[in-house]
């Protein structure tokens, strides 16, 4: 919340993009002047029945948000979806991402590359960030340090230790399941 807060103090004009978790910190959407982004698939995580109870305030906050303009539901392009997905094979990212992250990420780099200002996604997910490197999008973490270096994975056997094919997911050779380790150069 320090960064958002620090951001909002500076006059920093740019667009943001919201990742739940950053909804989930309960904020007053009143106290920021820039354009607030995210996608609907976020309020559905957000709306679940099992959090429906705890949560209530929050939606409440997100519905007056959007029906007042300060929050704006809005779907990527294919296209950038699709360039979200191409960087994440380049980075190993794309088996730990869900489709809400890179549609989150793909919204980010549609707002950079169609509207004339800076845009920052709020997240607290770690292959977010990492993939916000890779696609030099600026990002900023809540309530903890981010990463500081993109980082390229690899996908192993921990039995085997063979490095396998990022789209295999179970080691042919012993039937564990394959896990992601940082590359080494």
């Amino acid at each position: 919340m320090k960064d958002l807060i620090n951001n909002i103090n500076k006059n920093i004009k740019h667009s943001m993009v919201f990742d739940t978790n950053i909804f989930l910190t309960g904020f007053d959407f009143s106290v920021i002047k820039n354009n607030i982004y995210t996608i609907q698939e976020v309020i559905e995580e957000i709306e679940v029945d099992r959090y429906l109870q705890k949560n209530r305030n929050i939606i409440n906050r997100i519905k007056y948000a959007i029906l007042s303009n300060q929050l704006i539901l809005k779907t990527p392009i294919e296209k950038y979806i699709n360039q979200v997905k191409e960087n994440a094979k380049n980075t190993n990212d794309l088996r730990v991402l869900s489709n809400v992250d890179i549609n989150l990420i793909a919204l980010t780099l549609e707002i950079k590359e169609t509207i004339d200002e800076g845009v920052v996604i709020y997240t607290n997910d770690y292959a977010m960030e990492n993939l916000c490197l890779e696609l030099d999008l600026m990002f900023s973490p809540l309530k903890r340090e981010g990463i500081k270096k993109k980082i390229l994975f690899e996908i192993y056997c921990p039995f085997c230790k063979i490095v396998k094919d990022p789209n295999e997911h179970i080691c042919e050779i012993c039937g564990s399941k394959l896990k992601r380790r940082e590359r080494k150069n």
